[in-house]
């Protein structure tokens, strides 16, 4: 199905991917009104505070040490054109986090076709591979600044990432890109 017009905003608009990549691009295809119903909205905040907890204790043990966490903010995979909005849970925690800018390359044309496959058929396309390059750059650690929110300081981190990996950071969730899917039908 043709992609969806874009809405008509007033925030200033960021720059669409090129044509080539509209297979499961980030192009802008609406924002998705999310509205759960009361009793799964609940459900949502109390398993969202609980795993908040769970990483506020495991950040806090005076005394030992603890392994490092390991988060992906954005909450989904992408066809490389732009970085989606990262979540802002992550931030909440009021750490210093250590952005990681990740690129991988294959050399064979295969296209991953994120945004209407499912993970074992964008496995089995990997597996016809003969091989994957991942380049893994560390960027400088970002500390919230004073009374910043935490969607600022998600932001400021996608905004360092996706100028080290040269792609916009779009205004796309995770969550948009999912009622996409379920708009067209494409779970």
């Amino acid at each position: 199905p043709p992609p969806p017009p874009p809405p008509p905003s007033t925030a200033p608009q960021q720059t669409p991917p090129p044509a080539s990549h509209a297979s499961g691009s980030t192009e802008p295809f609406g924002r998705a009104a999310r509205v759960p119903s009361a009793p799964g909205a609940r459900r949502e905040r109390e398993g969202r505070a609980a795993v908040e907890g769970a990483l506020r204790r495991h950040l806090r043990r005076e005394g030992e040490p603890h392994e490092p966490l390991l988060i992906f903010p954005e909450g989904s995979i992408t066809n490389g054109a732009g970085l989606m909005r990262f979540a802002r849970g992550a931030f909440r925690l009021g750490e210093e986090v250590q952005p990681v800018a990740l690129r991988v390359t294959c050399p064979l044309p295969l296209a991953h076709d994120t945004l209407t496959s499912s993970l074992p058929r964008n496995f089995a396309r990997a597996l016809f591979q003969p091989w994957h390059v991942a380049e893994v750059t560390l960027l400088p650690a970002v500390a919230p600044a004073p009374a910043e929110a935490a969607e600022e300081t998600a932001a400021r981190t996608a905004a360092l990432i996706a100028a080290e990996l040269g792609v916009p950071a779009t205004r796309w969730s995770s969550a948009d890109k999912a009622e996409l899917k379920r708009r067209y039908g494409l779970l």
